[in-house]
């Protein structure tokens, strides 16, 4: 049996300055959350030190897309603790 240890990456802090909630939707998965207005959130991608690469963020309106390097991951916090998963639009 193989064991394959997946490092932290990457840490990118985001703070929804708007007044409504924004929609995070962490691909190819599609896992979606929710982040509350005024609230700070952490993404932390996870991966093999040799999938450390470029992480693409796009905005799509009340979305915002998060695309990890290939074979990595993606976990969302706020105030150290992981968030959920919500319902898929």
């Amino acid at each position: 049996m193989k064991l394959v240890l997946m490092h932290l990456t990457q840490t990118i802090s985001y703070r929804n300055r708007t007044d409504s909630p924004i929609r995070i939707v962490v691909e190819p998965w599609a896992h979606q959350y929710l982040i509350d207005p005024s609230t700070e959130a952490e993404f932390r991608f996870f991966g093999e030190p040799a999938s450390a690469g470029r992480i693409e963020i796009e905005e799509a309106g009340t979305h915002l897309c998060l695309w990890p390097p290939d074979g990595g991951f993606a976990r969302l916090f706020v105030d150290g603790r992981e968030l959920k998963q919500v319902a898929q639009e």
